[in-house]
């Protein structure tokens, strides 16, 4: 038993020394490039779903499972879906910087002849729209009375009412939002060739007041 107790002290002690040592390369690295030039793909699994992360090289498999601070950027995989793009430490990039090789890693691991399709935030879509002005295209379009329902949305307004008036105009700002390239997450799937199919209402709710709930849906030929 006191052996079994001192083998788990000395695992506890190499990871957190291991962590420690991670953390102040992070801290004092400025060569972003050579970073992520080097960095490797970890697959992990969680609760059913795949999640690919990059991580500085020669990092172990273990300490990379336990200690999502190292994590440079992740992606995950939930049957042929692509989500959740994200570039973890910020200054190395946006996701189309730097997620790209989790993208690729993710798609090749679908079964011959499988579909990819991805999911898309729209973060940043409710700031544009409250500030845009006349410089969205897709307003012009609209009657006061939708006008009037995608401000409150975009305000973060999330009355039934307000938003079925205001469902459609929605729609097409995101759908030009997008077009404009406008989206972090987004862009990266339009880097891999994806194509927008449509636009998902209500399907990131956690994040109502970045997107009105909206979400972008990309297939991929």
């Amino acid at each position: 038993m006191l052996s079994v107790q001192r083998t788990a002290h000395r695992v506890t002690c190499l990871s957190h020394r291991h962590e420690i040592i991670s953390r102040g390369f992070f801290a004092s690295s400025t060569d972003h490039t050579q970073l992520l030039k080097t960095a490797e793909v970890h697959r992990l699994e969680e609760n059913g779903k795949r999640k690919y992360v990059l991580v500085a090289q020669g990092m172990d498999s273990s300490l990379v499972k336990r200690v999502p601070q190292l994590h440079l950027a992740r992606i995950f995989l939930d049957g042929n879906t692509l989500y959740g793009a994200k570039v973890v430490n910020k200054t190395l990039g946006d996701p189309a910087d730097v997620c790209g090789r989790l993208f690729d890693a993710a798609v090749n691991d679908f079964a011959a002849g499988q579909s990819t399709r991805a999911q898309s935030t729209l973060h940043g879509l409710s700031k544009w729209v409250s500030s845009g002005g006349t410089s969205i295209d897709a307003l012009s379009i609209l009657d006061e009375n939708q006008k009037e329902a995608v401000i409150a949305i975009a305000n973060g307004e999330n009355d039934q009412r307000v938003y079925s008036n205001g469902r459609k105009g929605w729609e097409l700002l995101a759908t030009e939002f997008v077009s404009k390239e406008l989206g972090l997450e987004a862009r990266l799937y339009q880097s891999k060739g994806g194509t927008l199919s449509g636009i998902e209402h209500h399907s990131d709710m956690d994040y109502y007041s970045e997107s009105g709930g909206a979400t972008a849906i990309f297939s991929f030929s």
